[in-house]
């Protein structure tokens, strides 16, 4: 006879599904900012199909990077999809502050620098995220035109 799972039998195993543990990253991520990408393991396949083990490594290179907040260049190892990750974000500081991606290393140290520096201004009373508008200065065909003429 075999005997029926309990209902609290079926939530500890659903719980131990749940609970997971993540891939920690490479001591190379943690070097820069990498946006996830990390070295992979894959095989060459030839004409032939003998498969021969290769290693995959991420599009990385140093690239100094502009922080609005700090006023200053600062040097990273990047990989070409954080380039594109912190185009979309709206600039480095946006992606180190918003992005679930920045746990520790170069990227970490820079956020913590950035955070602090947000904190200094906001006991000053400046607000560094606020968003700035930047106005229009467009002039019309018409007068545009006017000038031409004159």
């Amino acid at each position: 006879l075999a005997l029926k799972p309990t209902i609290a039998s079926k939530a500890t195993a659903t719980a131990q599904m749940i609970t997971t543990t993540i891939r920690n990253a490479s001591n190379r991520s943690k070097r820069g900012i990498y946006d996830g990408v990390d070295i992979r393991s894959g095989n060459n396949v030839p004409f032939s199909l003998k498969k021969t083990k290769r290693k995959f490594k991420p599009n990385v290179f140093k690239k100094r990077l502009y922080s609005e907040i700090l006023d200053e260049m600062i040097l990273f190892h990047v990989s070409t999809t954080a380039l594109r990750t912190i185009d979309k974000l709206g600039g480095l500081d946006n992606y180190l502050l918003h992005s679930g991606r920045v746990e520790e290393g170069e990227g970490w140290k820079v956020r913590q620098r950035i955070l602090q520096k947000v904190e200094d201004c906001e006991r000053k009373g400046i607000n560094l995220l606020q968003p700035i508008v930047l106005k229009s200065t467009n002039v019309s065909a018409e007068s545009a035109s006017a000038e031409v003429q004159a």
